[in-house]
């Protein structure tokens, strides 16, 4: 179970990220505070997490560790939106040649 939250937390983040996305930040203008949402609530998750079952992140000892290992998972979302984005992006290129 030790290894199933870190990737909730993230896959949990950039599904909240595209919400955000589609729902709330419609101009492109706004995307740029994505990344600082993402983060703040894989922050918030990580630290609920501690305290419902602090075994569920590798044993962590202290919240700030929570905090941190949620803040990281969160912004690992925006890399996996961005590497997601460049593989369509690549098909797009050779679907056109």
């Amino acid at each position: 179970m030790e290894m199933m939250s870190i990737p909730v937390i993230t896959i949990l983040c950039y599904l909240i990220g595209e919400f955000f996305k589609v729902v709330i930040l419609r101009k492109k203008k706004r995307y740029k505070y994505i990344p600082t949402i993402v983060g703040g609530i894989g922050g918030m998750l990580g630290l609920i997490i501690y305290y419902v079952s602090p075994d569920l992140l590798f044993n962590v000892t202290s919240p700030f560790l929570a905090v941190a290992i949620g803040i990281m998972s969160g912004l690992a979302s925006t890399g996996g939106n961005e590497l997601i984005k460049q593989i369509i992006k690549k098909r797009e290129k050779e679907d056109a040649s």
